[in-house]
């Protein structure tokens, strides 16, 4: 097999995995969430097994994942339904939150679309800390977020910010680089 083909296998199957997640995970979706929540919720449970986190975050292997969700939105009960899901043999946790003071035990921070006007302040608070920001707000990752969902003719994408990834300590996999839409803070 040349290197050629090789790559577009390997794109196009990292590309299943993130196009196709209803398929993956029907039945933790199934429901009355609406589909973009439902998608949205499986981005983010895909981008757990694209992004390591230092050693230390996790105090034994099979710690689960700790997402917390700050602001209304249906995402926290599409999360929710997956609970009982485990990536890595470790399980999710998911949990709306409304003080910031206790980030450090959470993994994932799914900042709402209601908290728009707070962003700043949400993003200092995990400054320095190993969690994952994601939000749908527009131009969440140019503001210092990890990764900002946005839609793109009817599609659901996402931005990286990259230098946030590196101050939360986070390697982030090629394949997710290659998916998303590279930014920087403005």
């Amino acid at each position: 097999m040349t290197w050629r083909r090789y790559r577009l296998l390997l794109h196009g199957m990292t590309l299943a995995l993130f196009l196709l997640p209803g398929i993956l995970f029907p039945p933790a979706l199934a429901g009355s969430i609406p589909d973009e929540a439902k998608v949205k919720a499986a981005y983010l449970v895909n981008f757990i097994k694209f992004v390591e986190w230092p050693g230390s975050t996790f105090g034994s292997p099979g710690d689960p994942y700790q997402i917390a969700v700050v602001g209304n939105d249906s995402i926290e009960a599409a999360l929710k339904r997956m609970n009982e899901m485990k990536v890595f043999g470790r399980g999710l946790v998911v949990r709306k939150i409304s003080d910031l003071s206790s980030l450090e035990q959470f993994h994932i921070l799914f900042v709402c679309e209601s908290e728009k006007g707070k962003v700043d302040r949400v993003i200092g608070a995990v400054k320095k800390l190993h969690v994952l920001t994601v939000s749908d707000i527009d131009g969440f990752a140019r503001r210092g977020g990890t990764i900002g969902f946005f839609r793109e003719n009817n599609r659901i994408m996402f931005e990286i910010n990259e230098g946030s990834a590196e101050e939360a300590g986070l390697k982030l996999n090629a394949k997710l680089l290659y998916l998303g839409k590279i930014v920087r803070n403005r």
